[in-house]
């Protein structure tokens, strides 16, 4: 490369911004938070009910550590907001997971009986927990009742030294 190639690749550099795009908006559904580090995405699997999957952030995995099993619902269970859904056991300890919206479940990730570790690889694609049907006026209310990603971020900022979340 010659010295004004490389003088005007350089200057070319040190103008321009780099930008990022985040894929994962444009490839799936938002997913909205709750304070407790439950995750909720809306999916379309299913057009004629309202169907969504359930996780944990990825900051819970990360706080809980590895995970070593995960004790999960049977399909068709029904669960009102807040009751414990699921429970997950990791080298540190014991954890409940709880529902965020009312809801029956319809799938679990039958995955985590064998390969619990998923949570913590994986925690919004592979490592989800379970799947739930919800109707149209929770449907509505998710954006409302729950955080989207930049306030999950803001809330996980606002409560760094919190120690009971």
């Amino acid at each position: 490369m010659s010295a004004i190639s490389a003088f005007l690749f350089r200057r070319t550099l040190q103008f321009q911004p780099i930008r990022q795009l985040h894929l994962t908006k444009c490839l799936y559904q938002e997913r909205y938070f709750t304070k407790k580090h439950e995750w909720v995405q809306i999916i379309d699997t299913n057009k004629k009910q309202n169907e969504i999957r359930i996780g944990i952030s990825d900051y819970a995995q990360r706080a809980l550590g590895d995970v070593v099993y995960c004790e999960l619902p049977a399909i068709g269970t029904k669960f009102k907001c807040d009751d414990t859904f699921a429970t997950l056991e990791s080298v540190k300890a014991v954890s409940d997971c709880y529902m965020p919206i009312d809801g029956e479940v319809s799938t679990v990730n039958d995955k985590l009986k064998d390969e619990a570790d998923l949570i913590n690889k994986s925690s919004y694609e592979n490592g989800w927990l379970i799947q739930a049907i919800i109707d149209d006026k929770n449907k509505k209310n998710i954006p409302s009742t729950l955080m989207n990603e930049k306030q999950y971020e803001k809330f996980l900022e606002a409560n760094k030294e919190a120690s009971d979340h």
